[in-house]
């Protein structure tokens, strides 16, 4: 079952975006301790509009429990998202570190899926795909944007089986990426 998320959802919402930030080059990923972070990225899903925050979510379950989530926004709003997390009331160390993802990574005239992860023990039950048909099936008006690593084919050809379609590359934290629009309908 696919549904928005709720704020009991946070737990797993963040262990799955930590998945994905441990991924990339992030400073303050490689640098606070796992269990801090996973803390403040909670805080940033109920207590601030942060990219990540509840409203931006959509969780896949599996017998009650969370297989999988997606993160998709409008991508004129990514700056303003990912500047709320300043407004979160952490200590002065995490604060030095201002924004954990502050490079812009969609165009403002799409919808932009900035996540979308699925727990280990769920990899290969289609959690992903299901998730992503879920917001192109329900907002088909809009122009829809992901990036993909270019190393990882096997997302990459998942993305392109869906109909999104390379439109440029670029460096993102220290690894290069796909930039795919969805183009067909």
């Amino acid at each position: 079952m696919i549904r928005k998320a709720k704020p009991y959802d946070k737990k797993e919402i963040a262990e799955l975006c930590y998945i994905i930030w441990s991924q990339l080059d992030i400073d303050m990923v490689k640098e606070v301790e796992k269990s801090r972070l996973l803390n403040i990225m909670k805080q940033s899903m109920v207590d601030v509009k942060y990219r990540g925050h509840i409203s931006n979510v959509w969780v896949y379950e599996i017998d009650g429990h969370i297989a999988g989530c997606l993160i998709a926004y409008p991508g004129d709003q990514e700056l303003e998202l990912e500047q709320a997390w300043l407004e979160l009331n952490v200590d002065e160390d995490i604060k030095a570190y201002g924004t954990p993802m502050p490079m812009k990574e969609a165009n403002d005239d799409e919808w932009y899926i900035e996540t979308v992860a699925t727990f280990p023990q769920y990899r290969g039950n289609g959690v992903a795909t299901k998730l992503i048909k879920h917001v192109l099936d329900n907002n088909p008006n809009e122009k829809w944007s992901l990036n993909c690593d270019v190393e990882n084919i096997a997302a990459l050809h998942v993305y392109e089986k869906l109909g999104f379609q390379i439109m440029s590359e670029f460096d993102l934290y220290g690894h290069m990426h796909y930039h795919l629009v969805y183009t067909q309908s």
